[in-house]
Formats: structure tokens, sequence, C-alpha cells
């Protein structure tokens, strides 16, 4: 299965790429107010507005370094609502896909937790990388922040 792989710090995660829309370059955001400091805003994708989050706020409560390979992932979101919605991404050191077995992979002890956005881990020669479920990334509150309070009644 192909993966798109990024780093948080010294950790390495994968999305599937099946949910990326698109890779862009780190561009320029509207921000929201009010709002944790991991939603890092509006982007504008063809016409549309996408909410932003950056991911290394949300793990590691720092900001993504703004280097060249800082992107943003367009992924498809569903969250609480089971509709796809767009949803960017900013991550670092995300330049390559990767190739792994699902079956390599390993319900993570975290996952039962519905807070938790790594659904499973695996280990290789480089250490461990944690599968990233993306539409656990956003609180109830927060999807409708971003969404509308019509969005998380589905």
């Amino acid at each position: 299965m192909l993966f798109v792989i990024f780093h948080v710090g010294d950790d390495r995660y994968v999305v599937d790429a099946r949910r990326v829309v698109e890779v862009v370059p780190l561009v320029k955001l509207s921000h929201f107010s009010n709002t944790p400091d991991y939603i890092a805003g509006l982007c504008n994708y063809r016409a549309l507005p996408v909410p932003v989050i950056d991911i290394s706020a949300l793990i590691e409560n720092t900001p993504s370094k703004e280097v060249m390979s800082t992107r943003i992932l367009l992924v498809n979101y569903k969250g609480y609502t089971g509709h796809e919605q767009l949803l960017g991404m900013i991550v670092e050191h995300a330049t390559e896909t990767i190739e792994l077995g699902v079956e390599r992979f390993h319900e993570s002890a975290l996952q039962s937790s519905e807070e938790s956005y790594v659904a499973n881990i695996m280990t290789d020669e480089h250490g461990i990388i944690q599968w990233m479920d993306v539409d656990r990334l956003l609180s109830r509150h927060d999807c409708d922040i971003l969404y509308g309070s019509s969005a998380a009644n589905g």
C-alpha cells in the first residue's frame, strides 16, 4: 500500500496516499481567531476555502518549521460527519512516498482512545512508523468550528 511519509520532530508518520488529494507548497493562510494553536487557518484551493491544521503544533505544541520540505497535504477528511471534505495538514519533510505492507502494521495501544489519531504502528530498520488516521484528527468541537455545526450532526 502506498503512503505519504512525513516527520514530526524525530518521529515518522504516514498517511494513506489514497486519502491525499494533492501535496502543495506551504502558502500564506488566512487565520481563524479564538481557535486552538494547531488550527493554522484557511487556504484557497481552486477557489475553495480549505481549513488547515498544523500537525507539529497538534502533536508537539510547536509550529512546523517553514523549510523547503514543509508541505500542505490536502486530504479527504470525513471526521464525524461521514461526508468527505477537504482538510489541509501542514507537515514537515513530506517529500516522498513509501510502499508498506499493511500486514506489517500492528494495532496501537492508543487506538481505542476516541482522541487518538494514530491507527496502527510498525517498525523498520529506522525505528517506529505511526499510521495517522486523518478522520480522527479533529475533535467534534473543532470540526464544528471549521465546517459548521451542521457538519458534526452529519
